[in-house]
């Protein structure tokens, strides 16, 4: 099974640093997946928290400028962090940094779908993050990958994924904020996303990360749409039982095509 696996910064990032704690026991199970035979493509946030770490700062600067070196700086942090790991798990890694212009032409799309395409051939781990240093305009909290959910689902389309994994800080979709009312539910499978799921998704209902609920599922809109499954669910639980549904988590459904 090809599996596209989103980490992002709410769950990457533990204030002003990286967490390595929980970062690393998600190595491991992404590296359990892969001696299973399955195919992962990883798209990582985190390089601007990393980047604060290295430089030691306390606050997220305001000025695209200074974002912008922390990210230079906090991606090689955060892939020597990667590649020791994995490679602690007899795993390779390569990085790959796009923009939004790797995905607006054919040609350029069919560029990032063959070099994933080769790294997963030689049973090598791709990470890819939006390459911030370029992107100007992702950096100005008009993000367009909205925290690498947008980029996740392009990934998985391009790559013809079986399956999209966005975890995040909760169990998935409920019908309110989780973090403000005990009694909500959590919408455990979406067959079609109609305006009263994307209603439950808000910024006011359901905000989370940079990107928020809202973002993951306009990504899951794209994805099921390719008739690939797109699961949002906690990364405090392990990847496989999310995966299988022994954890509690939002799946929805790909439409057969």
């Amino acid at each position: 099974m090809r599996v596209v696996v989103k980490i992002g910064s709410a769950l990457i990032s533990r204030g002003c640093s990286i967490n390595y704690n929980w970062l690393g026991d998600k190595i491991k199970e992404i590296s359990g997946l892969m001696k299973e035979g399955h195919e992962i493509i990883l798209v990582s946030s985190g390089s601007v928290a990393a980047g604060m770490e290295v430089r030691n700062l306390k606050e997220r600067p305001k000025k695209t400028l200074e974002l912008q070196l922390l990210a230079g700086q906090g991606q090689v942090k955060l892939m020597e962090f990667y590649r020791n790991w994995f490679r602690d798990e007899s795993i390779f890694v390569a990085q790959i940094l796009v923009t939004h212009h790797n995905f607006a032409t054919p040609k350029e799309k069919d560029s990032v779908h063959n070099i994933i395409e080769a790294y997963l051939e030689r049973g090598i781990l791709p990470i890819i993050n939006e390459n911030d240093l370029v992107n100007k305009e992702e950096m100005d909290y008009e993000r367009l990958f909205t925290d690498n959910d947008i980029l996740s689902s392009l990934v998985a389309k391009e790559l013809k994924a079986d399956l999209l994994v966005m975890l995040t800080d909760v169990d998935g979709l409920f019908d309110g904020n989780p973090k403000k009312d005990e009694d909500v539910k959590l919408i455990q499978q979406v067959d079609n996303i109609t305006d009263e799921i994307k209603a439950m998704a808000t910024p006011e209902t359901n905000s989370l990360g940079l990107g928020g609920m809202i973002s993951k599922v306009t990504a899951a809109e794209t994805c099921t749409k390719c008739g690939i499954d797109t699961i949002v669910g906690s990364g405090f639980k392990e990847l496989s039982k999310l995966i299988s549904g022994e954890e509690p988590r939002t799946l929805f459904k790909g439409k057969a095509l």
